[in-house]
């Protein structure tokens, strides 16, 4: 079986204690695992304490079955690092109702605390409020 070219992009920074997301899809396994295995020393620097995410994703943001079960089983090993919550976006989409259907299920799937917004500001309020809390109940 060959190498499939990647499809659909994804860029990660970290800002605080908050992983960036953004990224224009639909996406397969091999976008997944680029994007994981480059940013992966920035993710790993905030194991141990809480932390969540901020995802903004456009185009079609639709994961194919495979690269959907590495997402799952990358939050479910996530969460059991300090992640306590996703804020996610849904910008410019072909499709963003079933966009939001299928993201909320590999959330829902991975025991995920997510929530969708229509504004980076409130995202980040309402993020900062779960890893803030997180903290105080250490």
């Amino acid at each position: 079986m060959g190498r499939f070219t990647v499809h659909g992009n994804l860029e990660l920074d970290v800002q605080d204690r908050i992983l960036l997301i953004e990224g224009c899809g639909p996406w397969n396994l091999e976008a997944v695992n680029e994007a994981y295995s480059r940013f992966k020393p920035l993710v790993e620097s905030m194991y141990g304490s809480p932390w969540g995410s901020l995802v903004e994703f456009g185009g079609d943001p639709i994961y194919v079955p495979d690269a959907a079960n590495y997402i799952i089983k990358t939050i479910k090993h996530e969460i059991k690092q300090g992640h306590v919550a996703s804020a996610i976006l849904v910008g410019e989409s072909n499709s963003p109702e079933f966009a939001k259907r299928h993201l909320s299920e590999l959330h829902t799937k991975a025991g995920d605390v997510f929530r969708f917004f229509s504004n980076k500001e409130e995202a980040t309020w309402w993020l900062l409020q779960k890893i803030t809390s997180a903290q105080l109940s250490q």
